[in-house]
């Protein structure tokens, strides 16, 4: 399940403390993400390490833009209002294939979200990711926060691109109005070290996204779900999937309840949920799980109780109606009770 390494906490702390970015020892970085997870070799592109960091305004960018990440419930209270982090669904710091990479979402961007019916850029995205999976309020248009953010995804994907050939050095130094886009543009800056080598303009991208899981022999089912969830899941999150803290900050994150992702989050739709687990879960241990385990154990944590669904306005049978798909179960009845009839609020700690 979704895990945060006690590694990118303890380090987390003292990126916390980092007051001039660009001044921390970069070669401290490469231990502050995610516990190391099981990686192909060949089958992906390699993200680019902290000794190829862009110097400069752009370098501060992409170090708070990862500090953002990696530690979103400490550096930005007043967006997120659970106790996940962004590397949470997006492991490895966002950098590891088949778990929504930040590389490859950032090039797939601007792009048409049925979710909002219309075309969004990078930003809105990353705004997106605020409001649900965040529980939150989402950063406000071109703000820093969005800025730094966009700017480690833009720094991840021209160095996942170029490979062994890329140099900060080379790479364009956009706008801020331009690194908030994404990379799916025709004005986007590729290296010259990428297209020399044959790269296209039109990326294929391996290791986007989560991949598609085959439905299962059998319908989902919850009591195999919570058997799943007991044997490889609770060591981590909990008996009780609340997630697990350390002098009150989350070190392994909660799956339901008032501290996870909303009714309106990507992660509460069953498929979504098994597609991640699959590829990813148990931490360090991704493909353990049978495709059907998979799918159960997805069944039965996107059957427990969470945060409203923001764009309700206080009817769950018309929220499900107007947003909900077959593979919500938001709004349906599971063990008595109306999902989402006894949802906890939003942002419920925002600041004033």
């Amino acid at each position: 399940m979704f895990k945060l390494s006690s590694t990118t906490l303890l380090l987390s702390a003292s990126l916390a403390a980092i007051g001039s970015a660009y001044a921390v020892d970069v070669d401290k970085l490469a231990i502050q993400d995610e516990l190391a997870v099981t990686k192909s070799t060949g089958e992906y592109p390699t993200p680019p390490g902290w000794d190829k960091l862009p110097k400069g305004e752009l370098g501060e960018k992409v170090l708070r833009g990862y500090q953002y990440f990696v530690d979103t419930q400490t550096l930005a209270p007043e967006f997120n209002g659970n106790g996940l982090n962004c590397v949470n669904c997006h492991t490895d710091a966002g950098k590891k294939e088949n778990a929504a990479p930040l590389w490859a979402a950032y090039m797939s961007y601007p792009a048409f979200r049925k979710k909002n019916n219309k075309i969004n850029d990078f930003q809105e995205r990353i705004q997106g990711c605020f409001m649900f999976s965040m529980n939150g309020t989402p950063p406000l248009n071109d703000s820093d926060t969005l800025v730094d953010l966009s700017a480690y995804a833009y720094w991840l994907a021209q160095g996942t691109l170029t490979g062994d050939d890329f140099d900060a050095n080379d790479m364009a130094v956009p706008s801020d109005a331009e690194l908030l886009k994404g990379g799916k543009r025709d004005d986007f800056p590729f290296m010259k070290a990428y297209l020399d080598a044959g790269g296209s303009k039109e990326p294929e991208l391996p290791g986007r996204g989560y991949p598609k899981l085959d439905k299962p022999e059998q319908a989902p089912d919850i009591a195999r779900g919570k058997k799943v969830f007991e044997q490889e899941c609770a060591v981590c999150h909990g008996a009780d999937g609340q997630g697990q803290q350390v002098n009150e900050h989350y070190v392994f994150p909660p799956l339901w309840g008032p501290e996870s992702f909303n009714w309106g989050a990507g992660m509460h739709r069953v498929n979504t949920a098994a597609e991640f687990i699959k590829q990813n879960m148990p931490l360090g241990q991704p493909g353990k799980l049978t495709d059907q385990q998979a799918w159960d154990v997805a069944m039965y944590v996107d059957t427990r109780e969470r945060p409203q669904d923001p764009r309700s306005k206080g009817d769950v049978a018309q929220t499900r109606k107007d947003f909900h798909g077959a593979m919500s179960y938001y709004g349906t009845e599971v063990d008595g009770k109306i999902l989402g009839s006894e949802s906890s609020p939003n942002h419920p700690r925002k600041p004033q």
